[in-house]
């Protein structure tokens, strides 16, 4: 990919690979400015639901316009992929950031309020992360937060009565009944293998403080031994 031209983006780099997708360092030529290129993983590429569903997430995380959010500018096809063009945000990830003895407090505080602003915007809505965590987090060269990677992400749906619905049928990658986001960060019910909500999210910031100002996660397994 790296140096190929797709639609009006020239590719430069590869930044990274997960379960959920392939993203690249891209150029607009028509802006003439960086993004990046989410694609999805070979293996999902030719699955016509799964390229649906894609676009449906790519479409629910374009709704959301904040500070502290990695903005989505489209979804598209071109040479027979399909992709979402996003914001490139440039710094490290939290994670990285992260000493073995934590951060300091006045730095938890900053960067904490920050991800809660992000939350609170994308609850309000009605879009649920479910996979919140220090790697999906950036930190700028400006000290401002960039909450990536809303590719797991979903939109609730308002039940009768104005209540907020636990699932939406046929919008995520995942399938019914499987948990899905990173062990260490998922609330007890997403590991029962229970649909996520706002709460969900809630619990996952709250191993972002710990994990901050201690250095370490909060759980910390241990191995079985036979």
């Amino acid at each position: 990919m790296v140096g190929n031209a797709i639609a009006h983006y020239r590719i430069l780099a590869k930044l990274g690979e997960g379960g959920m997708g392939v993203v690249y360092k891209a150029e607009d030529t028509t802006l003439r400015r960086p993004v990046a290129l989410k694609f999805l993983p070979e293996r999902l590429a030719c699955e016509r639901v799964a390229v649906q569903r894609f676009q449906r997430e790519a479409r629910t995380a374009s709704a959301l316009n904040h500070p502290n959010i990695c903005t989505v500018y489209e979804v598209a096809e071109a040479c027979g992929q399909t992709f979402i063009g996003m914001e490139y945000v440039e710094g490290r990830a939290l994670r990285a950031l992260i000493p073995a003895g934590g951060l300091p407090e006045s730095q938890v505080l900053r960067y904490g309020k920050q991800i809660a602003e992000a939350l609170a915007h994308s609850h309000d809505h009605g879009i649920v992360h479910r996979d919140l965590k220090s790697s999906n987090v950036m930190v700028t060269p400006e000290d401002r937060i960039k909450v990536l990677d809303f590719g797991l992400a979903k939109r609730l749906e308002k039940a009768a009565g104005g209540e907020e619905a636990t699932r939406t049928q046929g919008t995520e990658l995942s399938q019914p009944g499987f948990a899905v986001g990173t062990v260490a960060y998922m609330s007890p019910e997403v590991l029962r293998g229970e649909p996520a909500d706002a709460r969900s999210d809630i619990w996952s910031f709250g191993v972002l403080p710990y994990e901050m100002a201690a250095g370490a996660l909060p759980f910390q397994g241990k191995a079985c031994s036979n």
